[in-house]
């Protein structure tokens, strides 16, 4: 190649970082993200709660680990088996 020719150009990816068309998820999914949220969350309040009802304390901190427990399962487990 001599100084005065340029380097044939390469045709540019076709939308690099534009998906072709967008992603939507279903309201079902979205749903149970919510759901999985709500019994997280409650879970750690059911179990933070347990240290101030020294009475029921075993059951209510055993209570708020099955919670979380199924919560995760939902968010973790559930949700991404649907698709397949």
């Amino acid at each position: 190649m001599s100084l005065g020719e340029s380097a044939p150009e390469k045709p540019a990816p076709e939308s690099l970082f534009e998906p072709s068309a967008t992603p939507r998820m279903p309201a079902s999914d979205v749903a149970l993200i919510i759901l999985a949220m709500v019994l997280v969350f409650g879970g750690f309040y059911v179990m933070g709660l347990a240290f101030s009802i020294h009475e029921w304390a075993i059951w209510l901190f055993g209570g708020g680990i099955v919670v979380d427990a199924i919560g995760f399962w939902i968010a973790f487990g559930l949700i991404p088996n649907r698709n397949k």
